[in-house]
């Protein structure tokens, strides 16, 4: 759940964009028929069926990947080979086909002639199948989840709620999620406090919620550490209380969190909780930009354009800006066009060598700067 707080707006020139994205989708060139493959394989031409599938796998298909690891997997027209056919089912289930992650996970849970069994991976590729949609996958994650797995019960929840792989149901989400929040599943407490908070499949409770993100926030969760921040600072479910939302923000940006990096530096420039402190305020917002938050790298360039909280540097400004522009951002763009026709071609040519340098986290202003309290 993003918090914005009083978020600044910085546009250094203020025009009005329009943006439109195209969407298209690659498909591979189709270089035999996969029916005429099928067609094959159902009257026993194994040899037909294996040439097809091979051809159609070589484009990329996952449905003849899938085809050629099955029949590696059963001897079918080729020798019995588990290695070729984990081969061909992962580059099938990598592509999200679900009757590839089932069957590669069966294999992988059975192992075979050269291929040692590895439990692990196969419970991964099973619930992988489970959320692709794959009948057999969400089957063998509900017998897990009635077992008693927690992690099971969570994966379930989670799919009912987000309708990822079976259709919607919040009740039945909310119930398996209430039983592993039972047996100790961190994830599945907060997602109860996030249901809580918006009265998804449960009544609206902030003081409830808020009980639920502490109890997370508790065992080391970063996100319930961030809810809990905000409900402190607005003062919802529990006693307005800004010193404690700075500490649960602090919690939450230190275990790595980019939006509560982003919302402290916020916070600080805004002076809103909290006295203002610029110093800091750039502090968060470089450690939010480096760790790929395009609103930080935004407004952390304006700070550098404006020598706010750190010693101006147009340079700086102007490679961050370049950063953000390269994720598309029309206020990043738009900015970049006038630095660009304010600083001299030596200076632009600094500023875009300097741009891949920042994701590094170098910075000729980290040296003098602020270590937060």
């Amino acid at each position: 759940m993003r918090d914005t707080p009083g978020r600044p707006q910085y546009v250094i020139l203020a025009i009005a964009l329009l943006t439109a994205f195209a969407w298209s989708l690659a498909v591979p060139a189709v270089a035999a028929d996969f029916s005429a493959g099928v067609a094959a394989y159902k009257r026993s031409d194994f040899p037909s069926a294996v040439a097809i599938f091979s051809d159609l796998a070589g484009t990329g298909d996952p449905r003849a990947q899938f085809a050629l690891g099955l029949m590696h997997d059963n001897g079918e027209g080729v020798a019995v080979e588990p290695l070729e056919a984990v081969g061909w089912y992962t580059k099938s289930a990598e592509q999200g086909y679900g009757k590839a992650q089932y069957n590669l996970a069966l294999l992988l849970e059975s192992g075979g002639e050269n291929l040692p069994a590895d439990p692990e991976a196969a419970r991964s590729w099973f619930i992988r199948a489970a959320e692709s949609g794959n009948a057999d996958g969400v089957a063998w994650l509900r017998r897990h989840a009635e077992s008693g797995d927690t992690e099971g019960q969570f994966r379930l929840g989670r799919m009912y709620l987000k309708a990822q792989g079976v259709t919607r149901n919040d009740r039945e989400g909310i119930d398996w999620m209430s039983r592993a929040a039972q047996g100790g599943h961190t994830e599945a407490v907060y997602a109860l406090g996030v249901a809580l908070e918006t009265g998804r499949g449960m009544k609206r409770s902030y003081r409830d919620a808020a009980a639920r993100y502490a109890e997370a926030a508790g065992q080391g969760l970063p996100q319930a550490a961030y809810n809990l921040a905000r409900l402190y600072r607005l003062g919802r479910g529990v006693t307005r209380d800004l010193e404690r939302s700075r500490q649960l923000y602090r919690q939450a940006a230190d275990a790595g969190l980019n939006d509560a990096q982003l919302s402290l530096a916020m916070l600080y420039e805004a002076g809103q909780g909290w006295k203002r402190d610029r110093k800091l305020a750039f502090y968060w917002y470089r450690r939010a930009a480096v760790a790929g938050s395009v609103d930080a790298q935004i407004n952390l360039a304006f700070l550098y354009a404006e020598g706010i909280g750190v010693e101006k540097d147009l340079i700086e400004s102007f490679a961050w800006y370049t950063v953000a522009a390269d994720s598309g951002h029309p206020i990043a763009t738009a900015n970049l066009k006038v630095l660009h026709d304010a600083l001299s071609p030596v200076q632009i040519e600094a500023g875009r060598t300097r741009a891949p340098q920042l994701s590094t986290g170098q910075s000729p202003a980290l040296a003098s700067r602020v270590r937060p309290m």
